[in-house]
């Protein structure tokens, strides 16, 4: 569930409304503060993948 939700992240502000959207829902669980570091952690896999890509076919030989 997590992993879809982060997925698509492209830059830390996207990220930041997905925890918070997600801690609106979950903040009364006991594994909250897991959930959190799982969604922080994938998401900032997410935009590393996503810069890296983006990087990748910006410095494509002509």
């Amino acid at each position: 569930m997590l992993k879809e939700l982060t997925k698509n992240c492209t830059n830390e502000t996207q990220l930041e409304n997905i925890r918070k959207g997600q801690e609106r829902k979950f903040r009364w669980r006991d594994d909250w503060p897991e959930m959190e570091k799982e969604i922080l952690a994938l998401g900032n896999a997410a935009i590393l993948l996503h810069a890296r890509s983006r990087e990748a076919t910006t410095n494509l030989p002509e």
